[in-house]
């Protein structure tokens, strides 16, 4: 049931006239008879997943949140000896991080197996026909679940931030099924925090005009977006990227602009649907685009380009891993041999080219993806080890930062750079996107 559909509006709708018809305490069941409905409509076949995310989710957090409230009893309990908290309040722990590991193991696993393993086993039979072993890795004729990399994302965070202690675990079980399955962020995102997210999801919105008509004004401008500019300049975009041995470098270089607006509109789009579908029951959803072709640096593009998934890789990937051991050894090493900056600068660099491997690899099963995250992390940590180089040029040659010449400078550099990415990320294979990017530099050939 995509967005761009009769079907679509017609559910969504019923859904929203049904929601202030229904008493308020009873709203939130509504919306997760709606959603789920929404969800199995799409294929039954995705319901057991997302009900193994759920149940496992729900049971997961109950268990660490009763471990937190048992190693608070002990500590409040003054009979019990110093010495013997120590012992307990460690016991506890490795008992919650146990817990922890096997939820993402599970969750992880399944969305791993499911997107990944014919990518694995594609690329072992590569290998094993350039060593001539005469085995074959099993190509297993798998359905993707829909939004499975959203709702696995989404789950794990709730599950992370009652092991943090961030938030209580839900009791219901229903409530947290709602949490995972909402209809309009399944599909494309954003992906919510729990703690911003079901809240609004459970209370029972009163209707007001305001949330109403914003709500519907900004499901236009997504609809205007997906399917009056993305859905028209996708037909260049994509001739030119099917065709682009038989057409001029400057019509090649035209057609990976165009796709750079086609991502955009189709992807902001859709989000602008979702999130309008939201805001007219009284459901704010986080804003995962900020005008990011507007960016003076490719750090701030990310800042501003898929908001949810960027400020969920900061919070769970990015920050854990710059304070682990190894991460502490590096600094200290690179402060001792290179100095303070190189010592703060270096962690971040390995770290943000490990977080958008990652997000590369979220995108897809394609080495496509693979590379085109890693030319983000390797750059955004390139150019955070140059600053020092940057801020010598710029004082060198007395350069004015503020100037509006210098800053549409930076604007238009930032979003060629983004069109390089978006070649690597469009293109069919490698050896495609490395002739697209050589095409688009020669303007008549």
């Amino acid at each position: 049931m995509a967005f761009n559909t009769l079907l679509f509006l017609i559910f969504f709708v019923v859904v929203l006239i049904g929601y202030y018809i229904v008493p308020k305490k009873i709203r939130w069941i509504f919306l997760l008879l709606s959603s789920y409905f929404f969800y199995f409509y799409a294929n039954i076949k995705f319901a057991l997943f997302i009900l193994i995310t759920t149940i496992t989710s729900y049971l997961g957090a109950i268990l660490i949140q009763k471990l937190h409230r048992t190693e608070k009893e002990v500590f409040d309990n003054k009979d019990i000896p110093k010495l013997n908290k120590k012992a307990i309040k460690e016991r506890l722990h490795k008992k919650r991080k146990f817990i922890l590991v096997l939820l993402l193991l599970v969750n992880f696993g399944i969305l791993i197996f499911l997107k990944y393993i014919n990518f694995l086993s594609a690329n072992l039979n590569y290998l094993f026909e350039v060593v001539s072993f005469s085995g074959r890795a099993p190509m297993l004729n798998l359905i993707l679940p829909l939004g499975i990399s959203f709702y696995t994302f989404q789950t794990m965070s709730y599950v992370i931030d009652v092991y943090w202690g961030k938030i209580e675990a839900e009791r219901n079980l229903a409530k947290v099924a709602l949490f995972v399955s909402f209809f309009p962020q399944i599909i494309e995102g954003p992906i919510g925090r729990y703690k911003d997210l079901a809240p609004q999801l459970y209370r029972g919105n009163s209707f007001s005009i305001k949330n109403f008509t914003y709500g519907i004004q900004l499901m236009m401008w997504g609809y205007f977006k997906k399917m009056v500019i993305a859905d028209r300049v996708a037909i260049v975009a994509d001739y030119v990227f099917s065709n682009y041995l038989n057409i001029s470098g400057t019509g090649v270089a035209i057609g990976v602009f165009l796709y750079a607006i086609q991502d955009y509109t189709d992807f902001s789009g859709c989000i602008d649907i979702a999130r309008g579908c939201a805001e007219a029951m009284g459901i704010t959803m986080a804003e995962n685009f900020k005008r990011p072709y507007f960016s003076r640096t490719i750090p701030e593009f990310w800042r501003r380009w898929h908001m949810s998934l960027g400020a969920w890789m900061k919070d769970y990937v990015f920050y854990p891993f710059s304070l682990t051991k190894s991460m502490r050894k590096l600094s200290k090493f690179a402060k001792k041999r290179f100095g303070k900056f190189m010592g703060r600068t270096l962690p971040v660099a390995v770290g943000n080219i490990l977080v958008f491997f990652l997000v590369g690899v979220w995108h897809g099963a394609n080495w496509n993806y693979i590379i085109w995250g890693l030319f983000y992390g390797i750059l955004i940590a390139v150019s955070s080890l140059m600053k020092p180089v940057f801020t010598w040029i710029i004082e060198k040659f007395k350069i004015n930062v503020k100037s509006k010449i210098y800053i549409l400078f930076q604007i238009l550099r930032t979003f060629w750079i983004t069109c390089l990415g978006c070649i690597i990320f469009r293109a069919d294979s490698i050896q495609d996107a490395w002739n697209v990017f050589m095409k688009s530099f020669s303007l008549i050939n």
